[in-house]
């Protein structure tokens, strides 16, 4: 009788990660190559040992993920948001071209300007044009993926969310904390986001690890909408009485010089198109996310 497939995850102990680790670890033999395990990604020769085994998946998770921070950085190619996030792909990418394992890399909405989208949202067809440092590793780590040659296909997602992870607050536990204790600050209203609930991420990577597509799918939730509706919607679920305060997208951004994105549409249609998977809105995913807490 066959074993459990083979999993290889970079960052299977961080947010996304975990919570696909708690959901189909049954499932699947999984083993976790990041930090934690011993395995820096920016080390070539670490992540060929790590890799070296016959044919299996391999989901690249791990990545330098604060914008504010990676903004520090810009054009820093010795920096460690460029070491992690291209370097690091590159040699997950080439060991996995090596190894003939197949590659599920995760990308990001960044890649977009959020400047004029499409009524329906960025496609995966759309021209990338990412417009601060963070964005603009991410889209060369896509290009380090395809320049590998190795069995792959790029999950594009924003904004991830779910009910419990200790180690880092995500949007929405960030909007449900500061409502709880009054502490909110002001919200975008005239920005426009697509948040994305991490068990229907988890839902897909178990997907393409079956039937292993190739190419870009852009996998976020259903729902665009501004922070100030995401947290209107979360003070209503919860029953929360708080005065939420907007303000303006344009006003905000003359506070600080990092460059930010104002509306992110992001369309998931080609996903439902070729794989029938309905991202949830983004009430069906709060009232979800309530009952696990």
């Amino acid at each position: 009788m066959p074993g459990k497939p083979i999993v290889f995850g970079t960052g299977l102990s961080g947010m996304v990660g975990s919570r696909f680790a708690e959901m189909f670890g049954g499932e699947f033999e999984l083993v976790n190559l990041d930090l934690t395990t011993g395995v820096d990604i920016t080390q070539a020769e670490a992540v060929d040992r790590a890799l070296n085994h016959p044919a299996a998946t391999v989901i690249h998770l791990a990545a330098f993920t604060d914008v504010s921070k990676a903004y520090s950085e810009t054009d820093n190619k010795e920096g460690l948001v460029y070491q992690v996030n291209v370097l690091g792909t590159k040699n997950v990418a080439v060991a996995c071209k090596k190894y003939n394992h197949y590659l599920i890399h995760i990308s990001t909405d960044f890649v977009f300007d959020g400047v004029n989208p499409p009524a329906g949202g960025y496609r995966e067809s759309d021209q990338p044009h990412p417009i601060e440092w963070y964005g603009q590793t991410k889209l060369l780590a896509e290009d380090e993926v395809t320049r590998s040659g190795c069995r792959s296909v790029i999950i594009r997602t924003a904004f991830p969310f779910r009910a419990r992870f200790e180690l880092k607050p995500d949007l929405v536990r960030k909007i449900l904390s500061q409502l709880q204790t009054n502490t909110l600050h002001p919200m975008f209203s005239n920005q426009i986001i697509t948040p994305t609930f991490i068990d229907d991420l988890g839902e897909v990577f178990k997907t393409f690890i079956i039937k292993r597509p190739s190419g870009i799918y852009h996998c976020v939730g259903s729902t665009f909408l501004s922070p100030l509706e995401l947290a209107q919607k979360i003070a209503a679920l919860f029953e929360i009485k708080a005065d939420i305060k907007p303000i303006s997208f344009k006003e905000f951004m003359k506070i600080g010089p990092r460059p930010r994105q104002q509306f992110l549409k992001i369309s998931n249609s080609k996903l439902n198109h070729d794989f029938g998977i309905k991202m949830k809105t983004i009430d069906e995913a709060l009232l979800t996310l309530k009952g696990q807490i």
